[in-house]
C-alpha cells in the first residue's frame, strides 16, 4: 500500500507516510520521531518532505523534532500560519507538550517531492487553512480533519465553520474519483465514493 498510518498520542492521530516505494512524505508527524524514521528505514524510504493538513497541536507534535533531525521545514496552510497565535495557543494544546517550530506557509496548488506529485486543496472549515493532499498518482487523499470515515471534522473550534467545512468536503474532495483512498486525520480509512454514499454529516447533494 502506497500509505504507512501511525497512529498516536492522547487523540489518537493519525501520522500518514505517503510513498512510491522509494520517496516518502510524513504527513501530521508524530512526536515520536525515532519511530518515524525507523519506519522510514525498515522501508527503504527516503524522506522527500513534511506537510501539515492543519495547525492543530495534535497534528504537529512531531515537527520540531522531526526538522531537527532531518532539516526538512513542514508546508502548513498559509491561513492557518497567520492564526498560528490562535491556534497553537497553550488553551488549544489540552496539555500537550508543543515545542516551537518553522513551517512554510503554502495556498492550494501542485507539489513534488522526489518522484511524488500531489495537489493540495484548500479545504476549509475545520481550520481556516486545512489543506487536503490529493495524489492520484497513487490514488489516495489524506484529508486531514476534514473528512472521516462516516463522519467529519468540527466545526466549533476558533476559526472553524460548519458551512464552509460542507462546502469544502463536496466541492473538493467529493470531486476526486470515487475509488479514491481517504487517509484521515483520526481513526481508519476509507473512501471517496464510500463516503459519498453513506456519510449522513455530509450527504453528497445538500
Amino acid at each position: 500500500m502506497p500509505v504507512i498510518t501511525l497512529s498516536f498520542g492522547l487523540f489518537e492521530a493519525n501520522c500518514h507516510i505517503v510513498h512510491n516505494g522509494r520517496d516518502a512524505v510524513v504527513f501530521d508527524p508524530a512526536d515520536d520521531t525515532c519511530l518515524v524514521r525507523d519506519t522510514l528505514a525498515a522501508q527503504g524510504l527516503t524522506l522527500r518532505g513534511v506537510a501539515l493538513t492543519h495547525l492543530h497541536a495534535d497534528h504537529c507534535l512531531g515537527c520540531a523534532g522531526l526538522t531537527e533531525a532531518t532539516g526538512l521545514i513542514p508546508i502548513v496552510g498559509k491561513e492557518d500560519w497567520e492564526d498560528r497565535s490562535l491556534l497553537l495557543c497553550k488553551g488549544m494544546c489540552f496539555g500537550m507538550d508543543l515545542k516551537p517550530f518553522s513551517a512554510i506557509p503554502v495556498s492550494e496548488g501542485r507539489f513534488s517531492w522526489g518522484g511524488l506529485e500531489c495537489e493540495a486543496l484548500h479545504t476549509p472549515g475545520h481550520s481556516p487553512g486545512s489543506l487536503c493532499y490529493y495524489f492520484a498518482g497513487q490514488g489516495v487523499a489524506i484529508t486531514g480533519d476534514v473528512l472521516f470515515y462516516r463522519s467529519v471534522g468540527r466545526s466549533d473550534l476558533p476559526g472553524g465553520n460548519a458551512g464552509q467545512l460542507m462546502e469544502s468536503i463536496r466541492s473538493k474532495v467529493y470531486a476526486l474519483p470515487d475509488s479514491v483512498l481517504v487517509y484521515p486525520g483520526h481513526g481508519p480509512a476509507t473512501s471517496v465514493g464510500e463516503e459519498k454514499a453513506g456519510n449522513s454529516f455530509c450527504p453528497a447533494k445538500a
